[in-house]
């Protein structure tokens, strides 16, 4: 974990609302199901179709559900930030950040490798990971030409 520096953060709970799909990593599902749930969320206008969005709009890919660790299966939401979820448009659903302790990493670089390499690092790390949910933030510096950047939280135990 020394090449992958990261902060501790307590963060507050937060709601988004997308597509969420239910994926695995160990059986290479997730390499398809990811990028087709990006697909679904962009090409849906899903968004856009999104009420109550928060200001600025911030995107979130959420990791929750899990069935037991980063090899399991777990539910994968790709959304934006609201300030409150109720009468969703069909196909977009819930999905609560709970409040907790998590572990941040920044991906820099050419995405998404930036962010599979930040993962591929968690993965191999021996953080004390809860398993609740985990995130991504896809805000203004994800658009960067120059050097897009992404926040990656992982939820971890309290010491």
């Amino acid at each position: 974990m020394d090449d992958l520096p990261y902060t501790v953060e307590k963060i507050p709970a937060r709601i988004a609302v997308g597509i969420e799909r239910r994926t695995c990593n160990a059986d290479g599902r997730s390499l398809q199901d990811i990028p087709a749930c990006w697909q679904e969320y962009l090409s849906t206008k899903a968004a856009a179709r999104t009420p109550n969005r928060a200001r600025p709009t911030v995107m979130y890919a959420i990791y929750a559900d899990y069935e037991t660790d980063w090899t399991g299966e777990y539910s994968y939401l790709l959304g934006c930030g609201v300030t409150k979820a109720d009468k969703l448009p069909k196909g977009l659903v819930t999905r609560h950040i709970p409040a907790q302790t998590y572990a941040h990493f920044r991906a820099q670089g050419p995405m998404p490798d930036a962010v599979v390499g930040v993962w591929a690092g968690i993965w191999g790390s021996d953080l004390p990971r809860t398993y609740l949910c985990d995130f991504e933030v896809y805000d203004a510096r994800f658009t960067d030409k120059k050097n897009p950047e992404v926040d990656v939280y992982v939820g971890i135990k309290d010491e």
